[in-house]
């Protein structure tokens, strides 16, 4: 975690020097040298590729190589901010999601006054869930033209079909490149945070992660890329670029399954029922996913009649599409979960010890559930309430992103979180409806697609913590954020920006 490197650093002047130097970076690209956005587009490619890269990092190195990226980005902000304060003399822009944003912040600040904790602990919390929220502020401060933000899109999707590659590739080395892009270690940063390491628990070469170290990582890094190319499948004319992006789509397809990630074939499915069914209401989506649903069915409905312990099936290393399936419905499955202090445990424990003493504004950000307090061993909350400390007693974190926010926040704050969301789909919806670039449309409207797999996601493990996914997430929005805000002031120079 970022601060326990700054627990560190008084005693190394180096790292310091290190981490202000890559802070001001950050600012002289934005201001000097004006090339802001090349900060975006190294970013785009560095979190995909962060988990392999650090595998073979030094452990003296780790947290350089882990924080600078991020330290860089903070400098990007600051210098956008900066830059947007001279030009417009206002801190934020006229965009929807401001009172969402600025509630939210201000039930964690009552949060933290009512609990009163440690003030790192609740801003790395804050810090933990908003970070790459920051990169919607970026877009919007800078007013990148068209040509950036295709740019920006292009390196994205360039990315993520690099990863579809490698995810191929790992599948057809038939587990044997997984020992070097796995690693399980742990490493401890400043005597205060450990990031832990991962636990293979699957059989090698029965799921694919690529560069990605996890994968449900991988998986819902993928769903980003079928969800927002997904719209323009149904707008090509061109023979060639047709084949092109339908065999993208096929190869992404084929690697999502792979990933044997659960949660990233609903998100998926969520996503293509979305732009599919209800944005676009075509008949020949609707068929398919009929079709598909029904294949489903029998395959499932045949499994049963053959193996009629399917009620009873549990985790295990390795799994047909089938005992996945039916797992996640086993009496057993849960059973385990619950007794193991995995998924279920917290499902039902979460509203009944958490939210019925914490209502309103929860335990405090960075005090149950996510990632602080697994890094830091943050056992309070947990101890206070007897509650096992996260999945397993061991990991601190509570596999359901939704609950570690209604615990942390309370209710007011999970509504500002669900806020965040339904605001995106009205504002991506705005754009689809009402611009007069195709393109613009067309994003807006894989936009919408990726925002419902978002919340269906977050049900199924600490999604919202992963860097790579959000940092993408969150940079498409403010894309999309930037083509409402010019939509709405088109013809209004008084208003312009």
């Amino acid at each position: 975690m970022l601060e326990t490197i700054l627990v560190y650093l008084p005693n190394n002047f180096i790292g310091f020097f290190l981490l202000l130097s890559a802070f001001i970076l950050g600012l002289v690209l934005t201001f000097a040298i004006k090339k802001s956005e090349w900060i975006i587009y190294g970013l785009l490619v560095w979190f995909p590729l962060e988990s392999l890269v650090l595998m073979y990092t030094p452990i003296r190195y780790f947290a350089y190589v882990k924080y600078i990226p991020e330290v860089i980005m903070y400098g990007l902000v600051v210098g956008a901010f900066i830059y947007f304060l001279k030009k417009k003399g206002r801190i934020l822009p006229r965009q929807p999601l401001n009172k969402w944003i600025i509630g939210f912040v201000i039930v964690g600040i009552i949060s933290l006054v009512l609990n009163w904790y440690s003030t790192w602990i609740w801003a790395l919390g804050m810090r933990h869930l908003l970070r790459f929220v920051f990169m919607l502020f970026v877009i919007l401060w800078m007013g990148y033209d068209k040509h950036v933000l295709k740019k920006i899109l292009i390196f994205g999707a360039a990315m993520i079909s690099l990863e579809v590659f490698f995810g191929l590739i790992q599948y057809l080395s038939g587990g044997y490149l997984d020992r070097f892009l796995f690693s399980s270690r742990a490493v401890t940063i400043g005597n205060a945070a450990i990031l832990a390491g991962l636990d293979q628990f699957w059989v090698q070469g029965s799921r694919v992660f690529a560069t990605m170290g996890r994968y449900d990582r991988l998986g819902s890094f993928v769903v980003i890329g079928l969800l927002m190319m997904f719209p323009f499948l149904f707008s090509i004319k061109r023979e060639k670029e047709k084949i092109l992006y339908f065999l993208m789509a096929f190869l992404g397809l084929i690697v999502l399954y792979l990933t044997q990630s659960r949660a990233s074939w609903i998100a998926a499915f969520m996503g293509f029922v979305t732009v599919g069914a209800i944005l676009r209401r075509d008949k020949r989506v609707m068929a398919v996913m009929g079709l598909f649903v029904a294949i489903v069915v029998v395959y499932l409905v045949g499994f049963a009649i053959i193996n009629t312990n399917v009620l009873s099936i549990s985790d295990k290393p390795n799994q047909t599409l089938a005992e996945r399936m039916f797992e996640s419905f086993s009496f057993q499955g849960w059973r385990d979960s619950y007794d193991g202090y995995g998924r279920i445990f917290f499902i039902i424990n979460t509203p009944r010890m958490v939210v019925s003493q914490h209502p309103f504004f929860g335990v405090g950000p960075g005090q149950y559930g996510g990632g602080v307090a697994s890094a830091l061993l943050h056992t309070d909350v947990y101890d206070r309430l007897h509650l096992p400390f996260g999945i397993q007693n061991i990991y601190g974190q509570i596999d359901n992103n939704w609950l570690s926010i209604w615990g942390e926040v309370g209710t007011l704050g999970l509504i500002m979180w669900i806020g965040f969301f339904v605001t995106i789909i009205k504002m991506s919806c705005h754009v689809r409806k009402n611009s007069d670039n195709s393109f613009e449309k067309l994003i807006a409207e894989g936009l919408v697609g990726l925002t419902v797999g978002m919340m269906a996601i977050g049900f199924f493990g600490p999604y919202y913590e992963f860097r790579s996914l959000m940092f993408y997430y969150w940079t498409i929005v403010g894309i999309v954020a930037l083509m409402w805000h010019h939509e709405r002031n088109k013809g209004n120079i008084l208003n312009a920006e």
